[in-house]
């Protein structure tokens, strides 16, 4: 019996229009356009229009940027990241009109010239009362005091020390916006990537798992998150079952290039790629944070937590987590043993930092 699997005329024809597709995409779900656009080539093709229009990344930004591209050079060069609210409502396609800009920095003197750039975009520095007044001043004294702080894996027999924010700095040309740990904002947006890590609660089901929920100090994070539409869950144990079935996946090792996340593939074009460490390094085609993971936990009281380690060493240029101690312990071998040789390499009375033609990352 033959079956005719042909799209209907009708279709086919709102399919070849955009201003008709694009009204009716703009209502589904992530999960819908993705089963959608493998019905046809023809719905696959209006989906990735659709798609590239509705996650234009340089449009988003120039509401804070005269020259998105540049910026974005700047996050290719110092491995810079956004999060927070622009990440989440980038992914949800939607327009907060109050919205600040989350930029997390690896923590080394790359600091400075974001910082730099950003005044140059006319953004002013809002020094702490613990913040000297002076950027460039206020950096190099954070950088010297880090160095000085600093555990080193290839000097070191303890790794696994957890690091967190080592410091945040504003800089303001409006308002701040409050921050609260929550999954629905667990997305970041490197230069060639969008990566959603909890995609599924939070853009198919619309729920967020309050993180640390015993230290919560965030009120107007939650009120306004509730107040976007999202169903805010703080204690775990008695839905655990339930959350597992909605993308909460808990005890599980997670990374974010893996196969839960949501990511946006981005175009670079007009974008520069991020240079090479040193010249005996490769460039790097991807940034950094992709390789990083975490497990989500039940903490103190049940509370779900975020569990995962970081690590610092100068055989890596940049700083990484990892939710698997198992996986670290295999590479402190390595970094041990090429840190000392690295090390060796060194000319009597010159560091690391005034050696890098010599220098492998």
């Amino acid at each position: 019996m033959d079956v005719d699997i042909r799209t209907p005329e009708a279709v086919t024809q709102a399919l070849i229009r955009p201003t008709i597709y694009g009204c009716i995409f703009a209502h589904c779900t992530p999960q819908t356009l993705v089963l959608f656009s493998r019905t046809s080539r023809t719905a696959r093709s209006a989906v990735q229009d659709y798609m590239g229009r509705a996650f234009n990344v340089n449009k988003r930004l120039s509401r804070y940027f005269s020259d998105p591209l540049a910026f974005r050079s700047l996050q290719a060069r110092t491995a810079t990241v956004i999060s927070g609210s622009f990440a989440l409502q980038f992914f949800d396609r939607m327009f907060y009109p109050e919205l600040d800009l989350d930029l997390y920095v690896h923590s080394n003197d790359l600091v400075l010239d974001v910082g730099l750039y950003l005044q140059s975009e006319g953004y002013v520095y809002q020094p702490d009362s613990w913040d000297l007044e002076n950027w460039p001043s206020e950096i190099h004294r954070l950088c010297g005091r880090l160095q000085e702080n600093d555990v080193e894996i290839d000097n070191d027999t303890n790794p696994y020390a957890l690091r967190y924010t080592r410091a945040v700095y504003t800089f303001i040309r409006g308002p701040a916006d409050d921050a609260q740990d929550e999954t629905c904002v667990m997305n970041v947006i490197a230069y060639n990537a969008a990566y959603s890590l909890f995609p599924l609660p939070t853009l198919e089901y619309y729920e967020s798992l309050v993180l640390n929920a015993s230290n919560v100090s965030g009120r107007k994070a939650l009120e306004k998150y509730s107040r976007r539409g999202w169903r805010t869950i703080a204690n775990s144990p008695p839905l655990v079952p339930f959350l597992e079935t909605h993308g909460f996946h808990f005890d599980t090792p997670r990374w974010v290039c893996d196969g839960r996340t949501w990511t946006i593939p981005l175009s670079t074009e007009g974008a520069a790629s991020p240079p090479r460490a040193s010249p005996l390094s490769d460039a790097l085609s991807w940034d950094p944070i992709a390789e990083s993971g975490w497990t989500l936990k039940r903490g103190k009281y049940d509370w779900a937590v975020l569990g995962f380690g970081t690590v610092s060493t100068k055989v890596l240029r940049w700083g990484y987590t990892t939710a698997n101690d198992d996986y670290l312990r295999l590479l402190k071998i390595f970094f041990v043993k090429q840190g000392r040789m690295e090390h060796s390499k060194l000319p009597v009375g010159r560091t690391m930092e005034d050696s890098l033609d010599i220098w492998t990352w």
